[in-house]
């Protein structure tokens, strides 16, 4: 039985400036400038326990802990979305790979590699989760003001 962890992944990219060069007064009319498109984005993270032969007994806040760490410096996902599975072993490792264990398939991106890839889970056989990242454009007004 799988079971759902959600992590609260919301990292903003916000790269938007509205630079102001020197104002001249003018007595025509000159049209409104169109608002810059905005550059915010949000990434959602879904991870689903795979494979657990220590669920019942693992501390599940831990847990979501470590998935929380391994995947908050993700601002931006490079293609929109990233599929792959994060093993947490009972020495304190963590491990990428493919979802499937194919070596073709799957994609970490880059940020997730930021880390040091360990935790403090404590767990008597590895656990497998299938971690998805997709990268959306920010609903509008949700950029905070500098």
């Amino acid at each position: 039985m799988a079971h759902r962890i959600l992590v609260p992944c919301c990292a903003l990219a916000t790269c938007a400036f509205l630079l102001l060069g020197a104002c001249k007064t003018s007595s025509s009319t000159s049209p409104a400038p169109e608002a810059p498109e905005s550059d915010v984005s949000i990434v959602e993270a879904a991870v689903v326990v795979a494979e657990c032969p220590d669920s019942k007994a693992m501390n599940a806040r831990a847990a979501r802990e470590a998935i929380r760490k391994l995947v908050d410096p993700c601002a931006a996902v490079p293609g929109g979305s990233a599929h792959f599975a994060a093993t947490l072993m009972p020495d304190g490792r963590v491990a990428l790979a493919a979802p499937s264990g194919d070596p073709a398939e799957g994609v970490v991106p880059t940020c997730v590699l930021q880390n040091k890839l360990a935790h403090r889970v404590p767990l008597k056989q590895a656990c497998k989760f299938d971690v998805q990242l997709v990268e959306r454009p920010a609903p509008a007004g949700s950029a905070s003001a500098p």
